[in-house]
């Protein structure tokens, strides 16, 4: 179930997925990265909104129970998110990422066997039961947040899935990530000014964490907005440095080097510790170091290869 519940965790879209996919074929990549931007930023913000509980902090402070028989949740490593529960982060990053590998995979292998595409599809709704069923062992969500985080996910799936991303240029990039940007702002700015506190369950999670080692600072919703803001720019810079150098570095030997290194380098940026003693620096570290990484994955490895 912990192994289940990791391979859905929403960085593996930008550690795992994204490269991978990138290297593969250019298009499907960059396409990757806006399923997993989009539907992170669209699902912090309706987290902000929805106001949504976890199971592990929920039977302590609803109330339904009495204090003698309030049931024990066993906890995980990996239990203790800070933001809201609904909707689902994982399945609704999951299943809108899966869902463009999937059908991208059937369109351009040009699959026409039902019985295959049956199969495709199959095993794209059994991993995502999986995932899900994972969500709600760890006790980090209830039943219906995972479901509309599939539900979700796969609308925003099929939207981008449409998008031609070659057609994209930088100032597109610039124009989304201002826009995402502006609107999180906006909704927190909102959020406080109605008096909601945006930031109401990290209190809930510092205080019903069964290990303080288990809340991390890059679990927030504010740290995930600042990674899709910072990779949705890495990305731009990156196709603007591609179009105007003209690289061009598609052979089947480097792609597979290709994408050893870039997936050791997100692993390794991944492990690298921020200043957590000043929450300003910290956030600015993870937004350079985000960018930079996406930078490099989508422009800097490649013009390296091509120079060899």
């Amino acid at each position: 179930m912990l192994f289940l519940s990791h391979i859905g965790d929403p960085k593996i879209a930008f550690n795992i997925y994204f490269p991978v996919a990138y290297y593969l074929h250019n298009s499907v990549g960059k396409r990757v990265l806006w399923a997993a931007v989009i539907s992170e930023w669209l699902n912090s913000v309706l987290k902000w909104l929805l106001h949504g509980e976890r199971p592990y902090w929920w039977v302590h402070t609803s109330g339904f129970y009495k204090q003698e028989h309030v049931p024990h949740l066993q906890q995980f490593s990996i239990t203790c998110e800070t933001g809201p529960g609904s909707p689902s982060g994982h399945a609704m990053v999951t299943s809108a990422v899966w869902y463009v590998l999937v059908s991208d995979f059937l369109y351009y292998q040009q699959i026409q066997s039902f019985g295959l595409k049956i199969l495709c599809w199959a095993t794209y709704v059994i991993m995502m039961c999986a995932v899900c069923l994972s969500r709600l062992f760890i006790a980090t969500h209830f039943p219906h947040q995972v479901s509309a985080g599939i539900i979700i996910g796969i609308l925003l799936g099929m939207v981008m899935n449409s998008l031609a991303t070659s057609a994209l240029q930088l100032p597109f990039y610039l124009l989304t990530s201002f826009l995402l940007a502006f609107i999180a702002t906006m909704t927190y700015l909102l959020l406080n000014l109605v008096g909601i506190d945006p930031f109401w369950s990290l209190a809930s999670a510092t205080k019903w964490c069964a290990f303080q080692e288990w809340v991390h600072l890059d679990k927030t919703l504010f740290y995930c907005i600042v990674r899709d803001i910072s990779c949705l720019l890495g990305l731009g810079l990156a196709v603007f440095c591609c179009q105007f150098k003209k690289l061009t570095c598609r052979s089947q030997k480097t792609i597979i080097l290709q994408v050893l290194v870039a997936v050791l380098m997100l692993h390794a940026g991944d492990r690298l510790k921020l200043n957590i003693h000043n929450i300003v620096l910290f956030y600015v570290e993870a937004f350079f170091k985000h960018l930079f990484l996406t930078f490099v994955v989508a422009a800097g490895i490649p013009v390296v290869f091509s120079l060899f």
